[in-house]
């Protein structure tokens, strides 16, 4: 099913129920959301939960938060929204005085939105500027790996993070067209 926010930010759920299921809800549990996005999970639990559970949803983007609370508004007061990265929940759940929970859920993966919004550098469907940040916050962009990281760096991010059969070669070209001039938009 489609997950819809403020109106700018969709995405789809991949499994929804079948995650949700695995959660094995306690009506009075604490849940962890680590990848809120839109909401879309987040609703799911807490549809299950009881006045007394209790949901952290925390997202890296800012979009994505406003879209949560906003899909989220009539459970106010039983859920909260925390920016932050996923693999600082540890953290997260000690600010807020949690020392155990019941359950987390966590949706890795770009979003549909991310790809669909040419501005956030995800897609190659529409030329934009090279960023690919997950929170705009972030000081590196893509625009930076591409024209400063070394041909062997790219080569090692290429194929163990793409799996990319062709690193080599695509790293030689990437360097190769960043000598004529910096490589700066997601269609170069």
């Amino acid at each position: 099913t489609k997950e819809e926010g403020t109106g700018t930010f969709s995405h789809y759920s991949v499994l929804k129920n079948e995650a949700i299921e695995a959660l094995n809800i306690k009506e009075n549990g604490i849940y962890v959301d680590c990848t809120a996005g839109g909401g879309g999970h987040s609703l799911e639990i807490l549809k299950r939960l009881s006045p007394e559970g209790r949901l952290f949803c925390i997202d890296r983007d800012d979009a994505a938060l406003k879209a949560c609370a906003e899909r989220l508004k009539d459970y106010e007061g039983r859920f909260c929204t925390v920016k932050s990265n996923f693999s600082d929940v540890g953290e997260v759940l000690k600010n807020e005085g949690i020392g155990r929970i019941d359950g987390a859920l966590l949706d890795l993966g770009v979003s549909s939105y991310q790809l669909d919004t040419p501005e956030r550098g995800f897609s190659y469907m529409a030329d934009a500027p090279l960023d690919m940040r997950m929170d705009g916050r972030g000081e590196r962009t893509a625009y930076d790996v591409v024209n400063t990281y070394s041909e062997a760096d790219l080569r090692r991010i290429l194929f163990s993070y793409g799996e990319e059969r062709f690193a080599g070669r695509i790293a030689a070209r990437i360097v190769s067209a960043r000598a004529a001039h910096p490589i700066e938009t997601t269609g170069e």
